[in-house]
């Protein structure tokens, strides 16, 4: 199917012509065995030496009776790339096969299938007009702007793809130093000259280049290498890739994403970092910036995205103070609502005092904070996403901007945290934050929330005074976690810090925790036992209509004959009419009824909550509690009343307790111990 076909036309600045790989079946007899087989090939254009051929090996999937069969089928090798410096025209693609074989005497032989000679090919042909790629050499000196340092001779421009290659160990050939509009001293190639002398680039102008790649083989000790030295400027107008992190910037320098185009920010540790001339750069790792993230707006809008699907992999990291980036650390320049980072920023601020005297910026990320009191908060990781919103319901919406701010002395012994805070958005972000596009937040409606469980639960912390361009302020602000700004109108509903439904004998306890309350009217349990269709059980008023204070809700399904699986789920109506379900939790009632049963809720138990066990018993009397760590120390030990039936009862001292797991044991007054486990997050 591949020997003498014509694979068609592709451009040849972006055509994608995929060797996927291959497969090759070999056949052995007398003892013979074929120990791999490697696929070899090559591209070259028509009328030009054909060069030397590529090897990768295929991968053997299958033995049958002397039968082996070798096959690759995810290579991606793009047979368009890199073809642009030969120009258009027609390309053949040639391959070929080699075996290693183990005679059945010991010896070993290496077999060939090339056609007879010819090699199996196939032709295809390019169109376009070629983007040259030049490929630094450093067969003068460290110069970038030496044209001998390029295999072209000619220096890269903005519609040149560069390539700085990987030089082999002992080759002596310098990597590039970027000295724009300055003189320096130079570092020659030794097999050329040893003596260092003055470069005058005074009128270069910045470095430029279109792709840029940097290359390396396996690791980040055997890769090439490009430094931006300080006060020099570097204009990227395609993808810059720096997979080795290979690319080093000194203070003062700018590395400039410059395309109306849209465009991948690579990987690398950047000084300043700037952005222009309109559309998308996509941040493809951890962009670390040491300066300045400079929105450049003069030439178009621009917006910088991350991986919101890789978090942990894509995102801008923000330095800490440094003599360099003046007191508050590394500044986003010109952001607006039009130009501005959809994404990931993380940042970081050491040994932070209270009663500093001013306010931190946070670098220019839309929180401030100013701590106050006789506790400093110590070190700080912030976090800020804009990708996406919290929404429940309706128009129960945050804005799209989430801070996380985690001060290390936070909760520690002796530590009572105190601060003015700030929280400011664009004016985009509060708008289109519904699944239809259609919620939005008025300005002056903006209030301050924050959750405590990664947003599972918001309390209203409010607004001191009005809101001042999309900015909320609040002061006296004691606990730091995940902040958002949303509706005072609409504000975010009950969220439950827990909800689980077990089973207790013949019944169910349902059981169900709250950290805050808003205008809530109360709950509805209700049941299925198909999943689909339900009915309601009970109603439960709310303890308080509005509460910050954690409240704990239960109820037991005491209907008969219940077989199966039943299906529980919650159902929060408010004041106003508006409601809410929460997915349900299944329950089996499978099997003979045990004689008593013991359970926790909320497991896991989130800091700051109450545990509760609920024991369900005939016996009467009075049980012995205990609560040991997972060493056997014992931590807490209460009686607990049993009044026959279910039982419910508090936990006291767990809020105090670190994070892990720990065994809650009851004695029953006729001797019997019941465990269960109970993890503390």
């Amino acid at each position: 199917m591949f020997n003498m076909s014509n694979l068609g036309t592709f451009d040849i600045n972006n055509g994608q012509l995929i060797l996927k790989g291959g497969t090759a079946t070999t056949f052995e007899s007398g003892g013979d065995a074929v120990l791999n087989t490697i696929l070899n090939f090559r591209v070259f254009k028509n009328g030009s030496n054909p060069g030397t051929f590529t090897s990768f090996p295929l991968q053997q999937i299958s033995l049958n009776s002397g039968t082996r069969q070798f096959s690759v089928t995810n290579e991606q090798r793009n047979l368009i790339a890199n073809l642009a410096n030969a120009g258009i025209g027609s390309f053949f693609v040639q391959v070929f096969f080699t075996s290693d074989v183990r005679r059945a005497n010991g010896s070993f032989e290496t077999l060939i299938d090339n056609n007879g000679g010819a090699n199996y090919t196939a032709t295809f042909s390019t169109t376009g007009t070629p983007i040259q790629t030049v490929t630094w050499n450093g067969n003068n000196d460290d110069n970038w702007f030496n044209t001998s340092n390029w295999d072209l001779n000619r220096i890269p421009d903005a519609m040149t793809n560069v390539v700085i290659p990987n030089f082999a160990t002992g080759n002596g050939s310098p990597y590039p130093n970027i000295f724009s509009d300055q003189s320096y001293l130079n570092t020659p190639n030794p097999t050329v000259s040893t003596t260092r002398v003055t470069v005058n680039n005074a009128n270069s102008g910045p470095a430029l280049a279109r792709n840029l790649s940097l290359l390396g083989e396996s690791s980040t000790i055997d890769r090439s290498i490009l430094r931006l030295q300080p006060n020099s400027v570097l204009k990227i107008y395609g993808d810059f890739s720096n997979r080795f992190l290979s690319y080093i910037t000194r203070d003062n320098s700018n590395t400039w994403f410059a395309s109306a185009n849209p465009q991948n920010i690579g990987q690398a540790n950047y000084a300043t970092l700037t952005v222009s001339g309109g559309g998308t750069k996509a941040v493809t790792g951890i962009a670390n910036v040491g300066e300045q993230l400079v929105f450049d707006s003069s030439m178009g809008n621009t917006i910088v995205t991350t991986d919101s699907q890789n978090p942990g992999g894509s995102f801008i990291q923000m330095a800490d103070r440094l003599a360099v980036n003046s007191t508050q650390g590394a500044q986003i320049v010109g952001e607006t609502d039009n130009s501005y980072v959809f994404g990931l920023i993380q940042t970081r601020r050491a040994n932070v005092l209270a009663n500093e005297g001013a306010p931190r910026t946070l670098g220019g990320l839309g929180f401030t904070f100013e701590f106050l009191g006789s506790s400093d908060p110590g070190d700080i990781n912030i976090t800020r996403s804009t990708v996406q919103n919290y929404f429940f319901s309706g128009t129960r919406i945050s804005v799209r901007r989430v801070f996380g701010i985690q001060p290390s002395n936070l909760g520690k012994a002796g530590f009572n945290l105190l601060a003015n805070v700030t929280f400011s958005v664009l004016p985009n972000e509060t708008k289109n934050l519904s699944p239809t596009n259609t919620a939005t937040i008025p300005e002056q409606n903006l209030v301050l929330f924050l959750s405590k469980n990664n947003g599972d639960t918001f309390g209203s912390l409010g607004r001191d005074g009005a809101v001042v361009n999309y900015t909320v302020s609040k002061n006296n602000v004691t606990d730091f976690a995940t902040f958002t700004l949303g509706d005072r109108d609409n504000p975010l509903p009950v969220r439950l810090t827990a909800f689980d439904a077990k089973r207790l004998g013949n019944d169910a306890l349902v059981t169900w925790q709250t950290a805050s309350e808003e205008n809530s009217k109360g709950y509805e349990v209700q049941v299925s036992t198909n999943g689909t269709e339900y009915r309601t059980l009970t109603s439960v008023p709310s303890a308080s209509p509005n509460t910050t204070q954690v409240t704990n809700y239960s109820y037991v399904d005491k209907e008969a004959n219940k077989t199966g699986k039943r299906y529980y789920r919650l159902h929060q109506l408010d004041l106003d009419g508006k409601d809410a379900f929460f997915a349900p939790t299944v329950v089996s009632f499978d099997g003979k009824a045990p004689a008593s049963n013991f359970v926790a809720y909320p497991n896991p138990l989130n800091a700051g909550n109450e545990l509760h066990v609920a024991l369900q018993s005939a016996a009467t009397g009075t049980a012995k509690l205990l609560v040991t760590d997972m060493m056997g120390r014992t931590l807490q030990q209460q009686n607990v009343v049993l009044t026959g039936g279910l039982t419910d009862a508090s936990v006291a001292g767990m809020g105090d307790l670190k994070a892990g797991m720990y065994l809650v044991k009851i004695t029953l007054p006729s001797g019997e111990v019941k465990n269960l486990k109970v993890v503390k997050q």
